[in-house]
């Protein structure tokens, strides 16, 4: 049943990804074109390379990355190449987690109403549809989780290496993977037998799922001074990055009709009320949660402080449905874990039956917002949502006609731009960004000045006012420069410099 209810569950999820995937492709955004160039820069010159300034890249780690370098090594575009990647990761979670559930949980049934919910799931279909590195993450940390788990249960060494394997490749993911280490390493401290190994199991597991990351970050340390890069003072207080939070999960689970998301909470409410008047308490039974409910709780605690944390004391961008998605698997298995620890102690099969009946039916009621979700915003998304790359409107603009009608692109030009992005993406100038006015010292103007020193032809293309809250004005440049202006337009000039 396991492997028949895991397969159709994910046949599901991969065609529910790709009705909701624009048809060319993930939708490419600023960050998916920073993760492109670094891929390119890696196969040009083994090194990877930040977009808009070629220094190299700190502020991610490199695991997603060299994946994206096998694509376009095999001349897979990044657009297409993503759409299939996030599709079989999201279908080969549900799989994962289907297998998972059926050998874990006492009442078997209750693996149907999880996988569904996690199959209609709003945060893991959003960001399926986006060239990120969320969905990799997500199933990497959900792998983890899963086989240090099959580890405590069958005490099989090749779960746990496995495990420490899995879980340094997700750190190497998203800098926020250490918190899925540290939940792990806290659940093989409780539960591992006897106290002796406690410590011995979870410090190994900790020493090699960090190892690949300490290496990463040293490296950084090395060329920028810094662990994971420069960040700034957070601009939103926690009070608001909370409120932010509960838009997110507002979206997710009462996005259409919220009375439907008040109902199933009272009604999953009672469902457990009733549960633990009915269950029956065994002599000898370990006061401890099972470790499969304490992972699930550790992980989805320690990741929320630190998001929360990380949002509010550095500068980032502000809380959205990106950021909370790898809760979500954490959140329904929780939930599942929870009802099932309580069920397996009532003896009447019957009442052991309707109670997880009930559960079932508040899990369908729960995703018909989810559902309405999926048809008015992510179906729409195959024609409408298409991203910076593949958008009409931004292939063509006064932007982009200026710069190819005045500049000759070559090995030896450089155009300096606050819209570089555009520029790289729609023509074969070379382009970076304005120097930072704060920041580490690899983005300064001093650095920034001695990397572009060696180009024959630099110019500058500027759009807007000419002051920015991040980038230097263009009065520093005159200060090493002479500038002359060559070309303008309604919305933007371009500069030449000498």
């Amino acid at each position: 049943m396991r492997y028949i209810s895991g397969v159709a569950f994910a046949v599901a999820a991969f065609i529910l990804v790709f009705l909701c995937i624009p048809e060319t492709g993930v939708i490419y955004t600023h960050d998916t074109q920073a993760y492109e160039y670094a891929a390119e820069t890696f196969l040009q010159s083994g090194t990877m390379r930040y977009f808009g300034y070629d220094t190299p890249i700190i502020q991610w780690p490199p695991f997603y990355i060299l994946i994206l370098a096998v694509m376009k090594f095999l001349g897979i575009t990044v657009e297409k190449g993503a759409a299939w990647l996030n599709a079989g990761l999201f279908a080969y979670l549900v799989y994962v987690s289907a297998v998972y559930l059926f050998e874990n949980l006492t009442v078997k049934v209750l693996s149907v109403p999880a996988l569904l919910l996690l199959t209609l799931s709003v945060p893991l279909i959003y960001v399926s549809g986006y060239g990120w590195t969320e969905m990799l993450f997500i199933f990497l940390a959900v792998l983890s989780m899963v086989l240090i788990l099959m580890y405590l249960k069958n005490r099989k060494l090749s779960y746990f290496v496995s495990g420490a394997l899995v879980s340094a490749m997700c750190w190497l993911t998203r800098y926020i993977g250490i918190t899925v280490i540290a939940a792990l390493a806290l659940v093989l401290f409780i539960y591992e037998k006897p106290v002796a190994d406690k410590f011995k199991k979870a410090f190994t597991y900790g020493v090699f799922s960090c190892f690949p990351m300490c290496l990463w970050v040293l490296r950084n340390y090395l060329l920028s001074g810094t662990f994971t890069g420069g960040r700034q003072p957070g601009v939103y207080t926690l009070g608001e990055n909370i409120e932010l939070s509960l838009m997110v999960f507002n979206e997710w689970f009462s996005y259409a009709i919220p009375e439907i998301l008040s109902a199933s909470l009272v009604y999953l409410g009672l469902l457990v009320l009733l549960a633990v008047l009915v269950r029956e308490s065994k002599k000898g039974e370990n006061s401890l949660p099972t470790p499969d409910l304490s992972a699930n709780l550790l992980i989805t605690a320690i990741y929320s402080a630190v998001l929360l944390y990380t949002a509010t004391k550095t500068a980032m961008d502000g809380i959205n449905n990106r950021l909370w998605a790898p809760v979500y698997p954490f959140l329904v298995f929780a939930v599942v874990f929870l009802m099932d620890g309580l069920l397996k102690n009532i003896e009447r099969r019957s009442t052991k039956g309707l109670l997880a009946a009930g559960f079932i039916v508040f899990a369908f009621v729960f995703s018909i917002n989810p559902a309405l979700w999926i048809r008015n915003e992510g179906f729409p998304r195959k024609y409408e949502l298409l991203g910076i790359k593949e958008a009409p409107a931004a292939k063509k603009t006064q932007l982009l006609e200026l710069a190819l009608e005045t500049i000759e692109p070559s090995e030896n030009t450089l155009v300096i731009s606050n819209d570089a992005s555009a520029l790289n993406m729609y023509t074969n100038l070379k382009s970076y960004y304005p120097p930072k006015k704060e920041g580490i010292p690899i983005y300064t103007f001093e650095q920034y000045v001695s990397r572009i020193k060696n180009f024959e032809h630099i110019y500058v293309i500027w759009s807007g006012a000419w002051e920015n809250g991040n980038f230097v004005e263009l009065a520093e440049f005159e200060k090493v420069f002479a500038m002359e202006k060559v070309a303008q337009n309604s919305y933007c000039v371009i500069f030449r410099l000498k």
